[in-house]
């Protein structure tokens, strides 16, 4: 399993979910972050932007990345930066499955 971090454009995130859905991806996080960049902002310190966090099975990262890559893309600074990074597994709280 893999992690997928994104962090996006606030404008691109209606644009993402979308697309994710189109490749059977309907769960996810979000959450606001706020950073510092290529891109300036003339009245703040830093940049707002979304993550998406997405758990998937090792053979989807390249269709999800791919996917919110091309729905991101606009060719200008802060468009953002997608991570992958490995899951050793998963616990369910409320039944306490492990999935590895």
């Amino acid at each position: 399993m893999k992690l997928v971090n994104a962090m996006v454009r606030t404008t691109s995130l209606d644009r993402i979910a979308k697309s994710l859905e189109t490749v059977g991806i309907s769960h996810f996080s979000v959450l606001e972050i706020k950073g510092i960049g290529e891109q300036v902002q003339l009245f703040a310190p830093y940049t707002i932007h979304k993550m998406i966090q997405i758990i998937i099975p090792d053979e989807k990262v390249n269709q999800v990345t791919g996917v919110i890559l091309d729905s991101a893309h606009t060719g200008l600074a802060g468009d953002g930066l997608i991570a992958v990074l490995p899951v050793d597994y998963t616990m369910n709280i409320q039944t306490r499955e492990k999935e590895e």
